[in-house]
């Protein structure tokens, strides 16, 4: 049974200007990239640090810089040998390029993940080009670009956004060597470019989704005969090429410290136990995913059944290939983060985009479903600005209510417009709500965001230029970032006995820690005033805090 990849043949109601865009790879491109820049950027320059994994990647790439150091990863004086180095080294590049070197803004920091977002929807519209046509690649690639978990990770500076983009690379060359497609070897060889870059930035990741893809796309057809247009004779050798040098130095400099950690602790140490507090059972991604895959995830409902029905052709075999294997490995791995199953999402979104163009479209109930759910994050979002930084925002309000009209509209012509249409007025509407949040919304709740504020407050309050700071029970990397690499991460008898020193020095001292840190300070024979207190939200720990700026009173 042959399947549409080029819509289905219907007539539409209304004129419908959607065919010239995606007719045209060109215009396509073109409208994927601005409105994936209209759907990362807000927020993107003013959110601070979050904790705590992107403020660690920020300072270790910082302390590169400082130090000239760029092989070893450390955060401050502790090795962070849990990824290998690629991340580090495009966000060296990156505030490098833009003049900031060490003293880079957090936005820099960000700018790789930014642009390997933007390169993830790109790569997934040249990616499902070979699966499900243009006019599918297209629905595909506005999906991503309208996800919730993508939006976020283009905002933080870690290694998931810039790993997505490189396993859709991948996958694309490998589903055209699957599917008969004919391959350059500059096209094959972009498949072991992307395994290695793949490799550097997050490990062995990336080898799991395409190898499990490969073996499950075995199993299904008994036969690997098409892998051979991928020139691994040659390509193995140029993956090995890219990623060995820096495998060898980093195990001589750590003394086999870096495996022992990356691999023994980090990944194997995830499959059994739940690090971090992130342990979940089965079940966790898929109960994530009607949030995570926003607003595409609800037409799974629909497009699920005829999945199932064309499971033997080609095009889905390999989305499917693409997908279960790497989630259930995931759901069985105790250790859970979202966004460990986000390379499954584009072969997700090509899924739904071929059950789109074969006439499978949202119900009434669940199309309405769509505006209802997008109605209520309107009022969360207003409800959580008020309740965090009592205000209101009303330009967040005007952008929230205006996407929602342009999703009702959508969802009242779905019958009459293209499914990219649909599609587009769906991602238009998700990414307007999202950018309300983001970028009117986050930024003004400053309860949220401590260690700026306590870094504003030494600032205020120090007796010199460039203070030395020990904090006390407040231990977030983002104050780290904020403050400097040579602040000290200590307890209340340890902050007594620095302050005590004396100095051009101040003590940041959480509330609880007040009693005994001032006792200590007694016994030492000093006293400190409190200079100023600085209230807010402990992210790192999901609590509030309260935080005491203190410098030595003059004897």
């Amino acid at each position: 049974m042959a399947i549409q990849t080029a819509g289905p043949e219907i007539s539409y109601r209304i004129p419908d200007r959607m065919d010239r865009i995606t007719a045209s790879r060109a215009r396509s491109a073109i409208v994927l990239v601005v409105l994936a820049l209209l759907a990362f950027l807000p927020g993107f320059f003013q959110i601070p640090p979050i904790d705590r994994d992107e403020a660690r990647y920020a300072q270790a790439t910082r302390q590169m810089m400082e130090t000239g150091n760029y092989l070893d990863i450390r955060f401050q004086e502790t090795p962070r040998y849990l990824q290998p180095v690629g991340i580090y080294w495009l966000q060296a590049a990156a505030a490098k390029i833009t003049g900031f070197d060490a003293r880079a803004p957090i936005w820099v920091h960000r700018l790789p993940s930014l642009l390997g977002a933007i390169a993830a929807v790109g790569l997934t519209y040249w990616a499902m080009l070979a699966i499900v046509g243009s006019t599918g690649a297209f629905i595909a690639a506005l999906f991503m670009a309208s996800s919730v978990l993508l939006g976020m990770e283009a905002r933080l500076a870690k290694t998931d956004a810039v790993l997505l983009a490189t396993t859709i690379g991948a996958m694309g060359v490998l589903a055209r060597a699957y599917l008969g497609q004919a391959l350059s070897s500059a096209t094959a060889m972009m498949f072991w470019v992307a395994l290695a870059a793949g490799m550097l930035v997050k490990g062995p990741l990336i080898l799991l989704v395409v190898g499990s893809t490969t073996l499950a796309l075995l199993a299904w057809d008994r036969s690997l005969a098409w892998f051979k247009a991928l020139r691994p004779k040659l390509g193995i050798w140029l993956f090995l090429a890219l990623i060995l040098p820096w495998f060898v130095a980093i195990a001589i400099v750590s003394g086999g410290e870096f495996f022992i950690t990356a691999i023994g602790h980090s990944m194997l140490g995830k499959v059994a136990a739940g690090q971090q507090g992130h342990g979940f059972p089965p079940g966790y991604y898929l109960l994530l995913f009607w949030l995570t895959f926003a607003p595409a995830a609800l037409f799974t409902i629909v497009a699920a059944p005829w999945v199932w029905k064309n499971r033997n052709e080609p095009a889905v075999r390999f989305c499917l290939a693409w997908i279960i294997p790497t989630w259930i490995i995931f759901e069985l791995i105790v250790t859970k983060l979202p966004h460990y199953v986000l390379p499954t999402y584009p072969a997700i979104a090509g899924l739904i985009a071929l059950a789109m163009l074969n006439g499978r479209q949202l119900g009434p109930l669940l199309a309405w479903t769509l505006v209802a759910g997008a109605v209520l994050l309107v009022a969360a979002i207003a409800a959580a600005l008020y309740v965090v930084a009592g205000t209101v925002s009303i330009a967040a309000i005007a952008v929230s209510l205006a996407a929602v009209a342009i999703l009702a509209w959508g969802v009242q012509r779905r019958q009459s417009i293209s499914p990219a249409t649909f599609a587009a007025t769906i991602a238009i509407g998700a990414i307007m709500v999202q950018g309300a949040a983001l970028g009117l919304v986050a930024p003004k709740m400053d309860n949220l965001w401590l260690s700026p504020r306590l870094a504003a407050a030494v600032a205020r309050n120090a007796p010199c230029g460039t203070p030395q700071v020990v904090s006390a029970d407040y231990h977030q990397p983002s104050l780290v970032f904020m403050v400097g690499t040579n602040t000290i991460l200590g307890f209340p008898p340890d902050a007594a006995k620095f302050l005590a020193s004396g100095g051009c020095r101040l003590a940041l001292i959480t509330e609880r820690s007040e009693q005994a840190f001032l006792a200590e300070l007694a016994k030492l024979g000093r006293t400190a005033e409190l200079a100023e207190r600085v209230n807010g939200m402990n992210l790192g720990k999901f609590g509030r805090e309260s935080v005491g700026v203190y410098r030595l009173r003059a004897s």
